[in-house]
Parts: C-alpha cells; structure tokens; sequence
C-alpha cells in the first residue's frame, strides 16, 4: 500500500476525491495529513518513514505546494532542505511538488463564476471551499489533465523502486 502525506486536510479531501474520480491511479492508496508544511517536516513524514521501514507501507510519497518550500526551516537550513534530508532515510520514500499550490490546480478545474466564489470561500476556510469546490462537479477533463504529473511520477517512482 502506497501512503502519500500530504500538508494538509484540504488537500487529503481533494486529493481523496481526486483519487475516487480517476481510477487509473493506484486504489491502494492511504493518505494522511499534517497541520502545515512545517508539521509534516517534523513529524508527519518522519513517522510515515517509520511506517514504511516496519514495512507497513510500500511506498512513501510527500505532496507538497511548491510556492513556500524555499522558506527557512529550523536553525540553520530551508524546507526544501528538510524535505530532501527526510528522502534520502530511505529509497522507497518520493516527493512531489504541486505547482505553484493546490488551490491553484482546484480553481483551474472550475468555470469563472465558480473561481470568484472559490476565492471567497477560500479565505474563510480552505477545507470548506474544497468541499464546495467539489460539489460543483469540477471538470473532469482539466482535472485529469492537471493529475497527469502526479500520476506519472507515481507510476516512474514506483517502477524504479519494485522492479
């Protein structure tokens, strides 16, 4: 089974609907979230890699908005550094970034009155705008054609790891 942590519950809702509207992604897939990039950095990750070394989980994957991994982390190093540091514990542990964020790859999959009020209901709580987001039947098209990187690096990190 394949666990992919993610930064945080908006992102595992949309990413769990995601998953349920695409079935050429894998169905043995967990996902679990953190509070925030920083948490998934200190703990999240850390304790999925101990999953994955008690052989709980196959494969390990961070999902992560790309837009603030440049940012400091800790005393004396970035995100991104943290990020790279927890890849290298173990070969069957992946990352893949998200463009920009996932609000923005959400809002591309909705019609331009739907964006506006996304955007709205975006500030107020981001869990309730993904809800919403996805009960207005987000274009299947877009959605799939923006879940194509996601799916390959799936596909080429689990080839190089179980061949």
């Amino acid at each position: 089974m394949i666990l992919l942590v993610v930064e945080g519950e908006s992102d595992g809702v949309f990413f769990e609907y995601a998953m349920s509207q695409q079935s050429s992604l894998y169905p043995e897939v967990q996902i679990i979230y953190a509070d925030g990039i920083d948490k998934m950095l200190q703990s999240t990750l850390p304790d999925a890699i101990k999953f994955l070394k008690q052989d709980l989980y196959t494969k390990v994957i961070a999902i992560f908005d790309w837009d603030k991994m440049h940012e400091p982390y800790g005393k004396h190093s970035t995100r991104i550094e943290r990020l790279q540091e927890l890849l290298r514990e173990h070969p069957r542990v992946g990352g893949f970034p998200v463009r920009n964020n996932l609000e923005d790859l959400i809002e591309n999959c909705l019609n331009q009155s739907q964006k506006a009020e996304f955007q709205k209901r975006k500030h107020k709580s981001k869990l309730a705008a993904v809800r919403w987001a996805i009960k207005q039947d987000l274009d299947q098209h877009q959605l799939k054609a923006k879940l194509t990187d996601l799916q390959k690096s799936l596909q080429c990190q689990l080839i190089r790891d179980f061949r």
